[in-house]
């Protein structure tokens, strides 16, 4: 018995000294990997900025790929280095002096920097130039070009809604009552045709296979095929409050349910209740538009409440939620221009409550998820009052076009192209 336990405690001392001579050649293998004459850069990072930065060790330059937008502050710019297998010293240099460098403190990259980097052994040092590209000029900018305006006569309209048909670009309007289409192939020449419906409210319309539906001023709804565009009412037993948009093959509408709201969708025949609203669904100064996210389609609601702008989605399933609260991020607006560009949904323009027009635009890059203000698209010059006007987003052509809609002055008969600013060969600058 004493021999099986001595062969058990030597075994034991046998298995621990193997254990650790183990670790002891990992730690070693470790440290002969670490590289400690290694004096490169593997990669830079700096504070607030996603730009990924090429290290080109041959040419000894470190540069961002995408420039950086136009007015972007590099005076204090917190930023980090990181070696290969080991951590480099780092010393920047400032006039004729090298500066040790600490991760994590701030460079002025105004100007092209230079920077020596020392491998942790001490026995090697590397040179790099670090260039921080940005553009000349905000390409994120849209600028807006004056096309002329939907008629030979001048004509102004309000109550105006754009649509693709056809292959030529259609513009719904009431003047005065009388409404009336404006349609184009190239937004230069277009051609008039009259309509048999008086108080359109072209704000309040939807387009279901051959055929267009609008409801008039009182609430009536009417609808034509759009071969004859022949308007004559349309016979329902609900009473519809607004109609939103077509999904899925479906018109989607609002209609009052007891002292709440409920979705209705219209295929064939009458429409038909699809969910209930969520108690705080809000219905003031409500307009609505529908954006595509890869293979589905989704309706989005502007509307003031509390006195601030919210946002929220309606899917295909018929479920509503708030995706933007009414918390200040986005003013209370009236008539803003909603719109899908690329990949970003856009609130631009509208009426302030004070009566002033806003020249601002609050973007989300999320399927609306979230929104913030995006100066880059903010209106500027002769169109910086704009509301309401008809939306044609050209997506080949990477252009917006804005037709019609009311100024600060009246209403406006004007076609206001946006194209987005491209980068150029020549467009990158250091900012000195």
């Amino acid at each position: 018995m004493k021999h099986q336990v001595f062969k058990s405690v030597l075994y034991s001392m046998i298995a621990m000294t193997t254990l650790f001579a183990s670790c002891g050649d990992e730690e070693d293998t470790t440290l002969a990997y670490k590289n400690l004459d290694d004096p490169r850069i593997r990669s830079m990072r700096i504070n607030n900025i996603t730009s990924d930065f090429v290290v080109n060790d041959l040419d000894q330059i470190i540069y961002n790929y995408d420039s950086l937008n136009v007015g972007t502050d590099l005076t204090n710019a917190i930023t980090r280095f990181y070696g290969y297998t080991s951590t480099p010293t780092v010393q920047v240099k400032r006039g004729d002096q090298w500066v040790l460098f600490k991760n994590g403190s701030p460079i002025n990259f105004n100007q092209p920097v230079e920077i020596l980097c020392t491998s942790e052994d001490g026995s090697n040092q590397k040179k790099y130039t670090i260039e921080v590209r940005v553009h000349n000029y905000d390409v994120a900018a849209l600028t807006w070009h004056k096309m002329g305006t939907i008629d030979n006569n001048n004509k102004v309209v309000s109550q105006q809604s754009c649509t693709f048909n056809k292959k030529k670009l259609w513009f719904f309007a009431d003047e005065a009552g009388a409404s009336h289409l404006m349609s184009s192939s190239d937004l230069k020449q277009w051609t008039e045709t009259s309509l048999n419906i008086v108080n359109a409210n072209w704000g309040s319309s939807a387009i279901l296979g051959d055929s267009i539906y609008v409801q008039n001023t009182t609430g009536e709804v009417y609808a034509a095929d759009l071969n004859t565009l022949t308007f004559s009412p349309f016979t329902s037993t609900v009473k519809i409050e607004k109609i939103l948009f077509t999904i899925g093959d479906k018109i989607w509408a609002i209609s009052q349910e007891g002292e709440g709201f409920a979705l209705y969708t219209k295929a064939a025949g009458d429409f038909q209740k699809k969910s209930l609203l969520p108690s705080d669904f809000p219905t003031e100064n409500l307009i609505s538009f529908t954006s595509t996210s890869g293979y589905t389609s989704l309706g989005y609601i502007y509307a003031t409440q509390n006195g601030n702008g919210t946002v929220w989605s309606i899917d295909s399933k018929g479920n509503a939620r708030v995706l933007q609260q009414a918390d200040g991020t986005i003013p209370a607006l009236t008539n803003p221009i909603l719109f899908q560009y690329e990949n970003m949904l856009g609130i631009v323009g509208g009426e302030l409550a004070d009566g002033t027009h806003s020249t601002l635009c609050y973007s989300s890059q999320n399927c609306g998820a979230s929104w913030s203000h995006d100066w880059h698209k903010d209106l500027n010059g002769e169109n910086a009052t704009l509301s309401q006007p008809g939306v044609f987003v050209l997506s080949q052509e990477g252009e917006i076009v804005f037709v019609g809609g009311n100024t600060t002055t009246g209403v406006s008969n004007i076609i206001w192209k946006g194209v987005l600013n491209k980068l150029t060969a020549d467009d990158l600058n250091y900012q000195n």
